[in-house]
């Protein structure tokens, strides 16, 4: 029985690296463009991000729960953020968002509707920002391999050594998943 909650997501990653003198500045670029094409635009630090089911799982969940009235904010963006860094609080979910310097981030260009082409966005997204976009693939490969990535997404994600030897260690990136599908329990 399929319904228009399980309409194919219609959103685009794009993971590159920029340099942002003011963050002001950077989101208020995204904001124009987001109006623009009437989309939602939300960057986020990619050191914070486990992958590409991390940014989809966390748009998935974010969209159901502003669609059924049960989100935290009234700002899909914003939610999105919220469901990524699986935090209630909306200031503890600002911290994965970009600062200032050359950063690798991560921006995700959601249309709940599903009607907007959104490679012409992202191609205006790095045009504006001057991103340079990397392969998604990076994401997954960084929490294989970069132990500063894997470090950081243990504390930030509150993921204890105790957890990790249950699962072993190359389950990083479900027990971050975890952390995305436990939001909705401890709204």
């Amino acid at each position: 029985m399929p319904d228009s909650e399980e309409q194919e997501l219609n959103c685009k990653i794009v993971v590159g690296t920029v340099s942002i003198n003011s963050v002001d500045d950077f989101l208020s670029v995204l904001r124009e463009i987001a109006r623009k094409y009437a989309v939602t635009i939300q960057a986020m630090d990619a050191g914070l991000i486990a992958g590409e089911e991390h940014i989809t799982s966390a748009v998935t969940k974010a969209i159901r729960a502003v669609s059924k009235n049960q989100s935290i904010t009234s700002d899909l963006g914003l939610e999105i953020l919220l469901y990524a860094a699986g935090k209630r609080q909306i200031e503890r979910a600002l911290a994965m968002g970009v600062t200032e310097g050359d950063k690798k981030v991560a921006i995700v260009i959601v249309d709940a509707r599903g009607e907007k082409d959104l490679e012409l966005v992202a191609e205006e997204v790095k045009r504006k920002t001057g991103l340079k976009e990397e392969s998604i693939r990076e994401l997954e490969l960084d929490v294989e391999h970069n132990e500063h990535k894997r470090d950081k997404l243990k504390k930030f994600f509150a993921i204890t050594e105790e957890e990790l030897n249950a699962v072993g260690e190359q389950k990083l990136k479900m027990l971050v998943l975890e952390r995305v599908a436990l939001l909705d329990v401890l709204k």
